[in-house]
């Protein structure tokens, strides 16, 4: 009897023994794998150091995320990594690796990350947001036919008589500057792809664009919203305890109030034959031929406006602080334009050609202060090497625009040597499609604005002291938009306000193929 207790015991013991070696070892086991959960795999690219779990996820900047992805590059080369959690994130930081990537690579670093917020707002609808496949590449098919160098030759006309309105309001009310490019932005935007034209800033549409574009980017700030590409549980939270589920709902419905009557507005005008041959026009009268439902036609008008009227807006207001803030520059400037168009006509698109220093001028603006610094980025949809590095599958891959432009040499360079493809319209398979319907904007209103106006600094009513705008007050997100700064305005001369009059006003018949009666509006 004492024995059968004793081996009782004894087994006992062993059993507990057993069990809790079984506990000890699972217990080693999830330690070393949250352990190593947020470490740097070493086929990967350089980086920052990391901690266990976040990776780098605690030093990932929420603020001017451009100026450490630099800042870093400096440190850990062309090409470096940073995990996020157990993800990993790559940043592409000079012109050589981003052809490497984006352009040797196109085939697999053509997608886009999961980016919830945006699946809220558009369902995969929008051009610049879509998953790379067989629907972004019907999408980008029709922004490609009807963008191209030769198509946009076809939008002449209406961007001519945009940017003579611009030169006139700005003739007439200097003192709202910032309110008229923005109009006209918005209003090249609107002809070019729903055929409407909005003679002023205060018009219902621009309004309504301009509060969605807000909203749109209070959701996409740092801050905006939680991490929840990062935690998807995070997007499982109900709406009363997550406000940035209920402004993602908000800027869809009122998305869909503002474009859907815009194509209505397309469509009555086929019916009635009153072209006056849009984007969206053109796109309905092909749906069938680009396999496109009608939310994508929609959508499709979506993206070009958002793209098109932030570019042409945000590139002239930069362009005219870089010419307050270097008025030798400026001098030059006009010095050239004057010898080659002289007083008695206003510029033409084709005189860009004659003006070397004025194009390198467009480009250093676009080098010094590039629209989007970071872009949209990428992602790889097979595992690949880049620059000798292992790149996993999924993985996001920013383009650090800033890094790449800032790591050139400044100043106005006319040796031809700069592309005339600025690194501001993204590179590879994704570059923007609107890039030439965006140059002729810029290169059309940066002639008219040098040929036409004197734009010098204000003064201090106090001490007589210049105020020099400031280029860092800007906001802070996917792009970087000044902020209003005051300028003095004024023409060069009589004979030019008189021009600008007159160029005006023989604009006013374009302008009547793209007044159009009163929107429908009611949601859909």
């Amino acid at each position: 009897m004492i024995g059968g207790h004793t081996a009782l015991i004894v087994n006992s013991y062993s059993y507990d023994t057993d069990g809790l070696s079984l506990l000890a070892i699972i217990f080693v086991w999830v330690v070393q794998h949250l352990w190593r959960i947020g470490s740097r795999e070493q086929a990967l690219p350089p980086g920052p150091p990391t901690l266990p779990l976040l990776g780098n996820l605690h030093v990932f900047p929420q603020t001017r995320a451009h100026l450490k992805f630099t800042e870093w590059a400096r440190t850990y080369g062309e090409i470096y990594s940073l995990k996020i959690g157990s993800g990993t994130a790559i940043v592409v930081s000079s012109s050589k690796m981003a052809r490497e990537c984006f352009e040797l690579h196109g085939a697999t670093t053509s997608d886009r990350p999961a980016i919830h917020v945006g699946e809220l707002v558009y369902k995969g609808l929008e051009l610049p947001f879509s998953r790379y496949g067989p629907h972004w590449r019907n999408l980008r098919r029709a922004a490609h036919d009807l963008l191209n160098r030769e198509a946009c030759l076809s939008h002449l006309p209406i961007q001519r008589a945009e940017a003579s309105q611009l030169m006139y309001d700005v003739l007439q009310q200097p003192q709202h500057l910032y309110q008229h490019i923005r109009r006209y932005a918005a209003s090249v935007a609107l002809s070019v792809t729903f055929g409407l034209h909005c003679s002023t800033y205060d018009n219902p549409v621009i309004e309504e664009f301009y509060e969605c574009q807000r909203k749109w980017e209070h959701i996409l700030r740092p801050g905006g919203h939680p991490p929840v590409d990062i935690f998807p549980i995070l997007k499982y939270i109900p709406e009363r305890w997550a406000s940035w589920k209920g402004l993602c709902r908000e800027v869809r419905s009122r998305q869909r109030e503002l474009y859907f009557p815009l194509v209505q507005n397309c469509i009555d005008r086929i019916e009635s034959d009153r072209r006056n041959h849009s984007f969206i026009e053109y796109v309905l009268e092909h749906e069938d031929h680009y396999e496109f439902t009608r939310e994508m036609t929609v959508y499709l008008g979506v993206s070009l406006i958002e793209a098109g009227a932030d570019t042409a807006a945000i590139f002239l207001q930069f362009f005219l602080i870089f010419m307050l803030a270097h008025p030798d520059i400026k001098f030059r400037a006009q010095k050239e334009i004057d010898d080659v168009i002289g007083d008695n006509r206003n510029p033409n698109l084709e005189d860009i050609g004659d003006l070397p220093y004025i194009k390198a001028i467009i480009n250093e603006v676009h080098r010094c202060r590039p629209i989007a610094p970071t872009a949209i980025p990428h992602a790889a949809t097979k595992d690949e090497k880049i620059g000798g590095f292992f790149i996993p599958k999924g993985s996001p891959i920013f383009m650090n625009i800033w890094g790449i432009e800032h790591g050139t040499k400044p100043g106005v360079d006319t040796t031809g040597l700069r592309s005339d493809m600025p690194m501001s319209f993204g590179g590879g398979r994704r570059i923007c499609p609107g890039v030439h319907l965006a140059y002729n904007s810029i290169a059309m209103n940066v002639m008219n604005l040098l040929w036409a106006f004197n734009v010098e600094l204000p003064k201090d009513p106090l001490t007589g002291n210049p105020i020099l705008p400031d280029e860092d007050d800007t906001t802070d997100g996917i792009l970087l938009t000044p902020k209003p700064f005051k300028c003095v305005i004024i023409p060069r001369s009589q004979a030019k306000a008189d021009l600008i009059r007159k160029q005006f006003e023989a604009a006013k018949p374009t302008f009547e193929l793209f007044d159009n009666a009163a929107l429908k509006r009611g949601a859909t």
